[in-house]
Protein backbone atom coordinates (compact mmCIF):
# COMPACT_ATOMS: atom_id res chain seq x y z
CA UNK A 1 0.00 0.00 0.00
CA UNK A 2 1.31 3.82 -1.14
CA UNK A 3 1.29 6.18 1.86
CA UNK A 4 3.42 8.86 3.13
CA UNK A 5 5.56 8.85 6.01
CA UNK A 6 5.70 11.71 8.34
CA UNK A 7 8.14 10.54 10.99
CA UNK A 8 11.14 12.43 9.39
CA UNK A 9 8.43 15.46 8.57
CA UNK A 10 7.69 15.53 12.39
CA UNK A 11 11.49 15.32 13.33
CA UNK A 12 12.13 18.51 11.48
CA UNK A 13 9.24 21.03 12.98
CA UNK A 14 9.86 19.24 16.46
CA UNK A 15 13.74 20.02 16.76
CA UNK A 16 15.28 23.65 17.82
CA UNK A 17 18.30 23.69 14.92
CA UNK A 18 20.60 22.57 17.10
CA UNK A 19 19.32 18.90 16.94
CA UNK A 20 19.71 18.94 13.00
CA UNK A 21 23.11 17.58 11.89
CA UNK A 22 24.92 18.72 8.77
CA UNK A 23 26.87 15.85 7.94
CA UNK A 24 26.83 11.52 9.25
CA UNK A 25 30.26 12.32 10.56
CA UNK A 26 29.27 15.07 12.60
CA UNK A 27 26.69 12.92 13.65
CA UNK A 28 28.62 10.46 14.72
CA UNK A 29 31.69 12.66 16.29
CA UNK A 30 28.69 13.96 18.40
CA UNK A 31 27.59 10.62 19.48
CA UNK A 32 31.00 9.50 20.50
CA UNK A 33 32.19 11.77 22.43
CA UNK A 34 28.89 12.30 24.66
CA UNK A 35 29.56 8.43 24.99
CA UNK A 36 33.47 8.93 26.48
CA UNK A 37 32.03 11.55 28.63
CA UNK A 38 29.11 9.50 30.44
CA UNK A 39 29.36 6.94 33.19
CA UNK A 40 26.94 4.41 34.56
CA UNK A 41 26.13 4.86 38.31
CA UNK A 42 24.26 2.54 40.46
CA UNK A 43 22.66 2.04 43.60
CA UNK A 44 19.55 0.59 45.56
CA UNK A 45 16.14 2.66 45.99
CA UNK A 46 17.08 3.29 49.66
CA UNK A 47 19.86 4.89 48.49
CA UNK A 48 18.41 7.74 46.64
CA UNK A 49 18.97 11.03 48.40
CA UNK A 50 17.74 14.87 47.39
CA UNK A 51 19.38 17.90 48.72
CA UNK A 52 18.15 21.07 49.07
CA UNK A 53 20.75 22.60 46.35
CA UNK A 54 19.19 20.57 43.96
CA UNK A 55 21.97 17.47 43.43
CA UNK A 56 20.59 14.19 43.61
CA UNK A 57 22.67 11.34 45.52
CA UNK A 58 22.35 8.11 43.75
CA UNK A 59 24.68 6.08 46.82
CA UNK A 60 28.42 8.10 46.58
CA UNK A 61 27.32 9.90 43.30
CA UNK A 62 25.90 13.04 43.53
CA UNK A 63 24.51 14.60 40.11
CA UNK A 64 22.91 17.30 39.21
CA UNK A 65 19.36 16.07 37.44
CA UNK A 66 18.29 17.39 33.47
CA UNK A 67 14.88 18.11 33.11
CA UNK A 68 14.56 14.86 32.16
CA UNK A 69 16.39 12.83 34.51
CA UNK A 70 13.90 14.60 37.28
CA UNK A 71 10.88 13.88 35.20
CA UNK A 72 11.47 9.90 35.80
CA UNK A 73 12.30 10.85 39.58
CA UNK A 74 9.20 12.80 39.83
CA UNK A 75 7.05 9.62 38.08
CA UNK A 76 8.95 7.34 40.70
CA UNK A 77 8.10 9.19 43.27
CA UNK A 78 4.58 9.41 42.02
CA UNK A 79 4.52 13.25 42.73
CA UNK A 80 3.40 15.35 39.18
CA UNK A 81 5.80 17.23 37.66
CA UNK A 82 4.57 20.14 37.11
CA UNK A 83 4.46 20.53 41.17
CA UNK A 84 7.97 19.78 41.74
CA UNK A 85 8.46 22.61 39.14
CA UNK A 86 6.77 25.32 41.22
CA UNK A 87 8.21 24.61 44.82
CA UNK A 88 11.42 26.22 46.17
CA UNK A 89 14.39 23.73 45.56
CA UNK A 90 14.71 22.90 49.61
CA UNK A 91 10.69 22.05 49.41
CA UNK A 92 11.25 20.21 46.36
CA UNK A 93 13.72 18.01 48.35
CA UNK A 94 11.84 17.12 51.20
CA UNK A 95 8.86 15.95 48.88
CA UNK A 96 11.04 14.05 47.08
CA UNK A 97 12.90 12.42 49.87
CA UNK A 98 9.20 11.73 51.56
CA UNK A 99 7.67 10.35 48.53
CA UNK A 100 10.34 8.08 46.84
CA UNK A 101 9.97 4.53 47.26
CA UNK A 102 13.02 3.28 49.41
CA UNK A 103 13.18 -0.08 48.43
CA UNK A 104 16.07 -2.79 47.77
CA UNK A 105 15.51 -2.68 43.68
CA UNK A 106 18.87 -1.29 41.94
CA UNK A 107 18.10 1.65 39.89
CA UNK A 108 20.99 2.70 36.91
CA UNK A 109 21.68 6.35 36.37
CA UNK A 110 23.67 7.14 33.62
CA UNK A 111 25.30 10.37 34.45
CA UNK A 112 27.51 12.91 32.32
CA UNK A 113 30.12 14.45 33.93
CA UNK A 114 28.04 15.70 37.11
CA UNK A 115 24.63 15.65 35.25
CA UNK A 116 22.45 13.00 35.46
CA UNK A 117 21.25 11.97 31.96
CA UNK A 118 18.82 9.53 33.31
CA UNK A 119 17.68 6.90 36.01
CA UNK A 120 16.25 3.61 35.58
CA UNK A 121 15.24 0.44 36.28
CA UNK A 122 18.17 -2.35 36.42
CA UNK A 123 16.16 -4.27 33.95
CA UNK A 124 16.80 -1.16 31.08
CA UNK A 125 19.48 -2.44 28.18
CA UNK A 126 20.97 0.98 26.72
CA UNK A 127 22.10 0.78 23.15
CA UNK A 128 24.18 3.63 22.53
CA UNK A 129 23.62 6.14 19.71
CA UNK A 130 27.45 5.65 18.68
CA UNK A 131 27.04 1.67 18.02
CA UNK A 132 23.96 2.10 15.70
CA UNK A 133 25.99 4.69 13.69
CA UNK A 134 28.71 2.23 13.72
CA UNK A 135 27.17 -0.51 12.05
CA UNK A 136 25.38 1.85 9.60
CA UNK A 137 28.92 3.31 8.97
CA UNK A 138 30.45 -0.24 8.20
CA UNK A 139 27.16 -1.71 6.26
CA UNK A 140 24.83 1.33 5.12
CA UNK A 141 27.05 3.64 3.64
CA UNK A 142 29.27 1.33 1.34
CA UNK A 143 26.25 0.36 0.12
CA UNK A 144 25.15 3.21 -1.85
CA UNK A 145 22.85 5.43 0.95
CA UNK A 146 23.36 8.38 1.96
CA UNK A 147 21.71 10.73 4.45
CA UNK A 148 17.90 11.97 3.01
CA UNK A 149 17.67 15.10 1.48
CA UNK A 150 14.77 16.54 -0.24
CA UNK A 151 14.68 15.00 -4.00
CA UNK A 152 11.70 18.15 -4.80
CA UNK A 153 10.83 21.62 -3.25
CA UNK A 154 13.70 21.84 -1.16
CA UNK A 155 17.14 24.20 -1.10
CA UNK A 156 20.40 23.02 -1.93
CA UNK A 157 21.65 24.35 1.36
CA UNK A 158 19.22 22.36 3.23
CA UNK A 159 20.86 20.01 6.21
CA UNK A 160 19.98 16.31 5.87
CA UNK A 161 17.46 13.99 7.96
CA UNK A 162 19.84 13.48 11.12
CA UNK A 163 18.26 14.45 14.19
CA UNK A 164 19.65 14.07 17.82
CA UNK A 165 19.27 15.38 21.19
CA UNK A 166 20.50 14.42 24.84
CA UNK A 167 17.25 12.70 24.96
CA UNK A 168 16.88 10.76 21.21
CA UNK A 169 18.12 9.96 17.87
CA UNK A 170 16.19 9.65 14.28
CA UNK A 171 18.56 9.63 10.90
CA UNK A 172 17.09 8.87 7.71
CA UNK A 173 19.30 7.31 5.00
CA UNK A 174 18.27 6.58 0.88
CA UNK A 175 19.96 4.68 -1.68
CA UNK A 176 21.90 6.80 -4.47
CA UNK A 177 21.54 4.62 -7.39
CA UNK A 178 19.97 7.20 -10.00
CA UNK A 179 16.47 5.74 -10.18
CA UNK A 180 15.94 4.65 -14.25
CA UNK A 181 12.56 2.73 -13.97
CA UNK A 182 9.33 3.14 -15.35
CA UNK A 183 7.37 4.37 -12.73
CA UNK A 184 8.81 7.53 -11.86
CA UNK A 185 11.93 6.75 -9.97
CA UNK A 186 11.66 4.45 -6.61
CA UNK A 187 14.73 4.54 -4.35
CA UNK A 188 15.04 2.68 -1.16
CA UNK A 189 14.86 4.00 2.12
CA UNK A 190 16.17 3.05 5.89
CA UNK A 191 15.36 5.12 9.26
CA UNK A 192 16.64 4.45 12.25
CA UNK A 193 15.51 6.00 15.74
CA UNK A 194 16.52 5.62 19.39
CA UNK A 195 17.34 6.74 22.80
CA UNK A 196 20.14 6.02 25.09
CA UNK A 197 18.09 7.35 28.21
CA UNK A 198 14.41 5.27 27.10
CA UNK A 199 12.32 8.14 25.90
CA UNK A 200 11.79 5.74 23.01
CA UNK A 201 12.03 2.66 21.74
CA UNK A 202 15.35 1.16 19.15
CA UNK A 203 13.61 0.91 16.21
CA UNK A 204 14.24 1.60 12.08
CA UNK A 205 11.77 0.72 8.85
CA UNK A 206 13.12 -0.51 5.47
CA UNK A 207 10.95 0.66 2.73
CA UNK A 208 10.75 1.90 -1.41
CA UNK A 209 9.39 5.52 -1.95
CA UNK A 210 9.18 7.86 -4.55
CA UNK A 211 10.04 11.28 -3.71
CA UNK A 212 11.44 13.39 -0.27
CA UNK A 213 9.62 16.95 0.18
CA UNK A 214 11.27 20.04 1.93
CA UNK A 215 9.55 19.21 4.45
CA UNK A 216 10.64 15.90 4.81
CA UNK A 217 7.35 14.23 3.73
CA UNK A 218 8.23 10.91 2.49
CA UNK A 219 6.01 10.25 -0.62
CA UNK A 220 4.57 7.11 -2.63
CA UNK A 221 6.23 5.09 0.08
CA UNK A 222 5.70 0.80 -0.21
CA UNK A 223 6.62 -2.28 1.29
CA UNK A 224 7.20 -0.52 4.73
CA UNK A 225 8.38 -2.83 7.19
CA UNK A 226 9.48 -1.63 10.69
CA UNK A 227 10.79 -3.18 13.84
CA UNK A 228 10.47 -1.57 17.15
CA UNK A 229 11.66 -3.56 20.93
CA UNK A 230 11.85 -1.44 23.89
CA UNK A 231 15.13 -1.42 25.81
CA UNK A 232 14.64 -4.14 27.85
CA UNK A 233 16.80 -7.62 27.97
CA UNK A 234 15.27 -8.56 23.91
CA UNK A 235 16.61 -5.09 22.72
CA UNK A 236 20.03 -6.57 21.93
CA UNK A 237 18.50 -8.99 19.64
CA UNK A 238 16.40 -6.18 17.60
CA UNK A 239 20.33 -4.69 17.50
CA UNK A 240 21.13 -7.63 16.26
CA UNK A 241 18.87 -8.15 13.51
CA UNK A 242 19.51 -4.25 12.60
CA UNK A 243 23.06 -5.18 11.89
CA UNK A 244 22.29 -8.77 9.90
CA UNK A 245 19.25 -6.48 7.73
CA UNK A 246 22.20 -4.05 6.66
CA UNK A 247 24.95 -6.73 5.67
CA UNK A 248 22.38 -7.77 3.01
CA UNK A 249 20.84 -4.42 2.13
CA UNK A 250 20.69 -3.34 -1.64
CA UNK A 251 20.60 -0.03 -2.95
CA UNK A 252 18.53 -1.15 -5.86
CA UNK A 253 14.95 -2.04 -5.64
CA UNK A 254 14.27 -5.81 -5.54
CA UNK A 255 12.51 -7.70 -8.60
CA UNK A 256 9.56 -8.41 -6.13
CA UNK A 257 9.17 -5.25 -4.94
CA UNK A 258 8.94 -4.06 -8.27
CA UNK A 259 6.34 -6.91 -9.22
CA UNK A 260 4.06 -5.03 -6.90
CA UNK A 261 3.77 -2.01 -8.63
CA UNK A 262 3.40 -3.85 -11.89
CA UNK A 263 1.03 -5.19 -10.83
CA UNK A 264 -0.93 -1.95 -10.35
CA UNK A 265 0.65 -0.56 -13.57
CA UNK A 266 -1.10 -3.23 -15.66
CA UNK A 267 -4.40 -2.92 -14.04
CA UNK A 268 -7.00 -0.69 -15.20
CA UNK A 269 -8.55 1.43 -12.78
CA UNK A 270 -11.97 1.09 -14.34
CA UNK A 271 -12.95 -1.93 -16.55
CA UNK A 272 -13.71 0.99 -19.38
CA UNK A 273 -10.66 2.66 -19.42
CA UNK A 274 -13.09 6.08 -19.36
CA UNK A 275 -11.95 9.62 -17.45
CA UNK A 276 -16.02 9.64 -17.02
CA UNK A 277 -16.09 5.84 -15.03
CA UNK A 278 -12.84 6.96 -13.19
CA UNK A 279 -14.01 10.17 -11.71
CA UNK A 280 -17.36 8.57 -10.18
CA UNK A 281 -15.43 5.62 -8.62
CA UNK A 282 -12.71 8.44 -7.24
CA UNK A 283 -15.88 10.16 -5.78
CA UNK A 284 -18.31 7.44 -5.18
CA UNK A 285 -15.94 4.87 -3.76
CA UNK A 286 -12.83 7.05 -2.38
CA UNK A 287 -14.86 10.10 -1.29
CA UNK A 288 -12.62 12.30 -3.83
CA UNK A 289 -14.43 15.65 -4.01
CA UNK A 290 -16.25 16.51 -7.12
CA UNK A 291 -14.09 19.51 -7.49
CA UNK A 292 -10.79 17.62 -6.98
CA UNK A 293 -11.71 14.94 -9.26
CA UNK A 294 -10.77 17.10 -12.54
CA UNK A 295 -7.44 17.89 -11.05
CA UNK A 296 -6.84 14.15 -9.93
CA UNK A 297 -7.55 13.01 -14.00
CA UNK A 298 -5.78 16.09 -15.47
CA UNK A 299 -2.25 15.07 -13.10
CA UNK A 300 -2.33 11.54 -14.29
CA UNK A 301 -1.13 12.85 -17.38
CA UNK A 302 1.74 15.09 -16.16
CA UNK A 303 5.09 14.42 -17.76
CA UNK A 304 6.61 12.61 -14.64
CA UNK A 305 3.35 10.44 -13.95
CA UNK A 306 2.29 7.41 -16.06
CA UNK A 307 0.06 8.79 -18.78
CA UNK A 308 -2.84 6.43 -18.32
CA UNK A 309 -5.73 5.31 -16.06
CA UNK A 310 -3.98 2.47 -14.54
CA UNK A 311 -4.36 1.68 -10.53
CA UNK A 312 -0.82 3.18 -10.27
CA UNK A 313 -1.29 6.65 -12.72
CA UNK A 314 -4.75 7.19 -11.09
CA UNK A 315 -2.33 6.65 -7.80
CA UNK A 316 0.34 8.88 -9.06
CA UNK A 317 -1.73 11.40 -10.12
CA UNK A 318 -3.64 11.83 -6.95
CA UNK A 319 0.03 11.78 -5.14
CA UNK A 320 0.76 15.31 -7.28
CA UNK A 321 -2.65 16.72 -6.26
CA UNK A 322 -1.77 15.72 -2.83
CA UNK A 323 1.98 17.60 -3.05
CA UNK A 324 -0.05 21.02 -3.73
CA UNK A 325 -1.92 21.19 -0.36
CA UNK A 326 -1.03 24.12 1.82
CA UNK A 327 -1.12 21.92 4.87
CA UNK A 328 0.20 18.76 5.84
CA UNK A 329 -2.91 17.24 7.37
CA UNK A 330 -4.12 17.84 3.45
CA UNK A 331 -1.57 16.31 2.15
CA UNK A 332 -1.51 13.22 4.51
CA UNK A 333 -5.00 12.83 3.75
CA UNK A 334 -5.46 12.55 0.33
CA UNK A 335 -1.58 10.19 0.15
CA UNK A 336 -3.51 7.68 2.65
CA UNK A 337 -6.67 7.62 0.03
CA UNK A 338 -3.68 7.01 -2.24
CA UNK A 339 -2.67 4.26 -0.29
CA UNK A 340 -5.99 2.68 -0.21
CA UNK A 341 -6.73 3.05 -3.64
CA UNK A 342 -3.53 1.06 -4.57
CA UNK A 343 -4.91 -1.49 -2.09
CA UNK A 344 -8.08 -1.88 -3.16
CA UNK A 345 -7.20 -2.52 -6.97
Amino acid sequence: MSTVLTAAHTELFRRPPEEQFGSFEELRIAAAEQRKRCREVECRERQVLFSESGTVHLGDHAVQPTHYSLGQLAAMARVPMGLLERLKPETRASVLNQTFHRGRKHKSGLAEENSLRCINSDRYERVWDDELYEVLDRWLVPSGFIPAVPTMGGGGDQKPALFRSDRDSFAFFYSTEDPRDSFGGLRKGVVVFNSEVGAKALGYSTFIFREVCGNFLIWGAEGVVEMRKRHTSTVRELYLSFDRELRTISNQVSPREYAAIERAASTLFVESGWPDDAAKRLHKEFGISRDLVPEVLEAVNLPENPGDLSVWGVVNGLTSVAKLEPYAEGRVSLATIAGDLLSAR
